[in-house]
C-alpha cells in the first residue's frame, strides 16, 4: 500500500466527517448547548487533527462551552487557530489554558478558570497518553512510571479537581480516552502503555460508580487503530518502514482501514451529552471490532 492510499481509498472519510461539524451557527444539533467540557490533553502540534483537536472541534459543533488544556503553548495556539478559523462565531464559547498533567497544581488551575469562566464544569474529557516503548527486560523503572504518572495519575489529578465543579453542578461526565491495547495484546511490546490504559479504565469504572447517585457518570473509550499524527512517531518504529506499518494497520483492521480522529470525537460526543445518561461504568470500544478479531499489528 502507498503512502496515499488510505486518503485514495476511502476519500470521504476524513474530509467529510470534519465538513459536517459546520453550519452556519457554528453548531450542528446543539446536544451540548447546556454543557462545560474541560478538555485535557486537546491542543494539536501545527494544526494537526489528532483525537484531542478532533474532540474539541465537535464538542465546540455540538453547541459546548470548551476550555482546551494542554502543556504545550504552541499546542494550545495551533488548536485555538484552527477550530476559530473553522468558526469564528465560537469564540466566546473557547477558552484555553497550559496545564502540565504532571502537575497537579495546573489541573486544579485549569478546572477552576473553566469553572469561572463560563460558569459551570460539567464535563472533562481527558485525551492524554504516551507510548513508552520498551519490553520488561528492555524498559527501566523510570520509563514505566513516567507512562503511569501521564496515562493513569494524570487522569486521577483531573477527576480530584473536576469532581467537585461537577457534584455542585448536580451533573457531570467524566470520559477518558483508553486504548484497545489496555484491553488486549496489541502486537507492539509496550507493556507500560498497556499497563497504564488498562488502569485508566478500571479508574474510570470506579469514579464512575462512587458517584452515580450524584448525576455523575465515568466512561473510557478505547480506540483501535487510528490513523492520527501520534503513530508516525511513537509507533513506526515497530515497522520497516512508514508505508509498512499504514498498510499492516488498515490490514489488521475488521474494516480494512484504520479509523479517524472523527470517529473517536463522535464516541466523545455521545458520552458527553444527555443522550447516554444510562451509560456509566463502562468502555466504548472505537475499534472496527478489532479487540474481537485475531490479528497481527505488524
Amino acid at each position: 500500500m502507498s503512502p496515499n492510499s488510505s486518503s485514495e481509498r476511502f476519500p470521504s472519510d476524513r474530509g467529510a466527517q470534519t465538513d459536517t461539524y459546520r453550519s452556519r451557527d457554528g453548531m450542528k444539533s446543539g446536544r451540548l448547548r447546556e454543557e462545560t467540557v474541560l478538555a485535557v490533553g486537546c491542543g494539536s502540534p501545527d494544526g494537526q487533527t489528532n483525537n484531542g483537536l478532533a474532540a474539541a472541534r465537535a464538542f465546540l459543533a455540538e453547541g459546548a462551552r470548551v476550555c482546551i488544556a494542554d502543556r504545550e503553548p504552541a499546542a494550545l495556539d495551533a488548536a485555538e487557530r484552527v477550530l476559530l478559523e473553522e468558526a469564528p462565531e465560537a469564540a466566546d464559547r473557547l477558552l484555553t489554558r497550559v496545564a502540565d498533567v504532571a502537575d497537579e497544581s495546573q489541573l486544579a488551575a485549569a478546572a477552576h478558570a473553566c469553572a469561572e469562566a463560563f460558569g459551570v464544569l460539567t464535563v472533562l474529557h481527558y485525551n492524554v497518553g504516551i507510548v513508552v516503548n520498551g519490553g520488561v527486560e528492555e524498559l527501566d523503572i523510570a520509563g514505566f512510571r513516567r507512562a503511569l504518572d501521564i496515562n493513569l495519575t494524570g487522569a486521577f489529578a483531573a477527576m480530584k479537581h473536576a469532581v467537585p465543579h461537577m457534584r455542585e453542578a448536580g451533573r457531570g461526565s467524566i470520559i477518558t480516552v483508553s486504548s484497545a491495547g489496555g484491553l488486549r495484546w496489541m502486537g507492539y511490546d509496550y507493556p507500560a502503555y498497556a499497563a497504564s490504559k488498562a488502569g485508566l479504565i478500571e479508574l474510570t469504572n470506579a469514579v464512575g460508580m462512587r458517584y452515580a447517585r450524584e448525576g455523575i457518570r465515568a466512561n473510557s473509550i478505547a480506540p483501535g487503530l487510528i490513523e492520527t499524527p501520534l503513530i508516525h512517531t511513537s509507533i513506526v518504529g515497530h515497522h520497516e518502514s512508514r508505508e509498512a506499518m499504514l498498510a499492516a494497520r488498515h490490514a489488521a483492521s475488521p474494516t480494512g482501514r484504520m479509523g479517524t480522529p472523527e470517529d473517536v470525537a463522535q464516541a466523545a460526543v455521545f458520552l458527553a451529552s444527555p443522550e447516554s445518561a444510562y451509560v456509566n461504568a463502562t468502555t466504548v470500544p472505537v475499534d472496527g471490532g478489532l479487540i474481537h478479531s485475531s490479528f497481527a499489528a505488524h
